[in-house]
């Protein structure tokens, strides 16, 4: 009996570590930090927003953003798609029309959102 329970313990923990492995992939937060060290500043105009479903530590919300980069002498203006973890206390920061601080790597058009998300 005690070692069914250490069993269905052990799963639990593993389901939720696994949770958490596949939210951070989707956030794709490695890519993010890469972009942020080495990308150029940029604005963007949040176009489209909608929760993704998933959360991160059972608070931070995934959101998919559209947005609307800005020109700059390197790029020419352009939309690009974006996930991110955002505190729900932070949301209203990220609705639509507002303009948002990123950092761009013009070769690729990654993006990363360059303000507070937490």
């Amino acid at each position: 009996m005690i070692e069914l329970l250490v069993v269905v313990v052990v799963a639990v923990v593993v389901v939720f570590a696994l949770q958490r492995l596949v939210a951070r992939f989707k956030a794709d937060t490695g890519k993010a930090e890469h972009v942020l060290r080495s990308g150029q500043p940029a604005t963007a105009v949040i176009l489209d927003t909608y929760d993704t479903g998933e959360r991160i530590d059972t608070m931070y919300v995934l959101v998919r953003m559209r947005l609307l980069v800005e020109a700059s002498p390197e790029w020419s203006a352009f939309e690009s798609d974006i996930v991110v973890p955002v505190s729900p206390v932070k949301l209203s920061d990220f609705s639509v029309g507002k303009r948002a601080k990123v950092r761009v790597i013009a070769a690729s058009r990654d993006i990363a959102i360059d303000q507070p998300l937490r």
